[in-house]
């Protein structure tokens, strides 16, 4: 098997967990009045249901945990925590070595184009980084979509004589880079010619390269329960590899992550913790869960 992400030493456990209780302040607030030892049932199901757990999620948390302690309250804070790090504790990220061919989808206003700049420059200290617009239909996305790889100072393909997304796709997949990431368009995952744009794009960058490239979504981290309907409608349409999840600064429902992961079996591989180009930290679930519940 191939490198993964870098393992997480000590020092960047601890700075990851240091962002991640920012970013998921509003979250954590939903359970600032559990600090006790002990609480009721029906405080930890209120909480998770207003940190977005959904009910679903919740009540098969909750069931599961009265199964194993019957009625009995105490320490169940830290029993919630770890049986919430149970759920992903077998979806493990996928494979990043190089070279790789990454392509980024999502639905409009999810943060897309940013986290193509973002992971440029996570992945430029590994290889050789091409950020690839394929969004040739707005010519802003091409625009911001160049600026972010000048300030992390890596390449951008958009050619000029190209229209068609899966063609730009497809000649910068031949470009000898060990990263190319391809910015798609954004697009309603109710849309089905739409969402066969996407999977032509993907062929595209197959027969260019030989191999299957990374399908990296992007969800919107304060849109909560309705993430999981955009996950599963684009994993109907194409197999998508891991998620992305942007904004958590500015959303009290950060644990949606959980029933998309649960549901749906798909790793989340990085979170976006601010709007800056280095606000991007590999997904740790461990450190995630101790963001959330202090």
């Amino acid at each position: 098997m191939g490198v993964q992400i870098p393992s997480l030493t000590p020092f960047f456990m601890k700075n990851t967990l240091s962002l991640l209780k920012r970013a998921l302040r509003r979250t954590r607030d939903n359970f600032s009045f559990l600090q006790e030892q002990t609480f009721s049932w029906e405080e930890a199901e209120e909480a998770l249901l207003l940190a977005d757990f959904g009910p679903q999620f919740t009540q098969s948390l909750l069931d599961s945990l009265r199964k194993e302690r019957g009625s009995d309250a105490l320490g169940l804070k830290a029993a919630l925590k770890l049986k919430i790090k149970e759920i992903a504790s077998d979806l493990l990220p996928p494979d990043l070595s190089p070279p790789k061919t990454i392509l980024v989808v999502g639905v409009n206003g999810s943060g897309k184009t940013t986290t193509c700049g973002k992971l440029g420059l996570f992945l430029k200290e590994r290889g050789t980084v091409l950020l690839v617009a394929a969004d040739t239909f707005r010519a802003a996305a091409r625009e911001q979509l160049q600026k972010l790889a000048m300030a992390a100072g890596v390449d951008f393909f958009s050619p000029e004589t190209h229209s068609d997304p899966a063609a730009v796709a497809f000649e910068a997949s031949r470009q000898p880079y060990d990263y190319i990431i391809i910015d798609t368009a954004g697009r309603l995952h109710t849309k089905e010619n739409l969402m066969r744009e996407a999977v032509k794009i993907k062929k595209a960058v197959g027969k260019a390269s030989g191999r299957e490239p990374l399908v990296l979504l992007v969800l919107d981290g304060t849109i909560g329960q309705n993430s999981l309907l955009q996950a599963r409608e684009f994993s109907k349409a194409m197999k998508v590899d891991a998620l992305i999840i942007t904004k958590l600064d500015g959303t009290a429902k950060g644990g949606a992550v959980f029933p998309i992961m649960k549901t749906l079996r798909i790793p989340v591989l990085f979170v976006g913790t601010g709007e800056g180009l280095q606000d991007l930290v590999p997904f740790e679930i461990s450190s995630f869960v101790e963001a959330i519940f202090g």
